[in-house]
């Protein structure tokens, strides 16, 4: 490579290689943005998927058996909630079960 003797050369060459690199943070950023509003369309999508399915079961007259039969399964935030209530329920009736079966420490009187 040639020596620079003249700062503006100097400051040209410089400039090339600071936008060369600029670029590739500003395709960075226009890909962020891109994938931030696909997430934004994905969380609406997903919310107006759960709400047309509860409607359909609690308006509707449709059972989530039989929605699942013709091919519509629960929306996936339907599933995680009903795992959520049903963990819920069986921690809660563990130490009542146990208690009840004879597992308490302490006499019955």
């Amino acid at each position: 490579m040639a020596k620079l003797t003249d700062p503006q050369q100097a400051e040209e060459a410089a400039q090339r290689l600071l936008n060369d690199r600029m670029d590739y943070v500003r395709r960075a950023i226009t890909a962020r943005g891109a994938l931030d509003g696909a997430r934004d369309a994905l969380k609406e999508a997903e919310k107006n998927d759960t709400a047309a399915f509860q409607a359909a079961v609690n308006n509707g007259g449709w059972t989530e058996d039989e929605l699942r039969k013709i091919g519509l399964s629960a929306p996936e935030k339907v599933q995680r909630v009903q795992r959520r209530r049903k963990a819920t329920q069986s921690t809660q009736d563990a130490p009542n079960s146990s208690a009840q079966n004879g597992g308490g420490t302490e006499p019955e009187q």
